[in-house]
């Protein structure tokens, strides 16, 4: 049997999650909700300052910031093992990237 680790897991289940919702990619709109900024001008304003630890990217002939759902996963992911870790107030620090050095 192929036991996965409990983030790997979470990863998956929330990759899978947000591929059926949005798509491989998503886009401003989505990603400002998904990251749980108040509103996309927070979410533009974090982005500005390089608080977000996710790799984003842009498309030709598109507007706003793009984003695979598989980052955006395990990034979720690392922000709830990181609370976990951090204890029950789940103080953690938004512009720090946690992602796995293999994505």
């Amino acid at each position: 049997m192929n036991e996965q680790n409990p983030i790997q897991h979470l990863t998956d289940e929330l990759e899978h999650d947000l591929t059926a919702r949005y798509g491989l990619m998503l886009g401003s709109n989505a990603l400002w909700r998904e990251l749980g900024y108040r509103s996309p001008a927070a979410f533009r304003v974090a982005l500005s300052r390089g608080m977000i630890g996710v790799p984003f990217f842009t498309l030709p002939n598109r507007r706003g910031r793009f984003a695979l759902a598989k980052d955006i996963a395990a990034w979720i992911a690392c922000q709830r093992h990181a609370a976990q870790i951090n204890g029950a107030n789940g103080a953690v620090d938004r512009d720090q990237s946690i992602l796995p050095s293999d994505r």
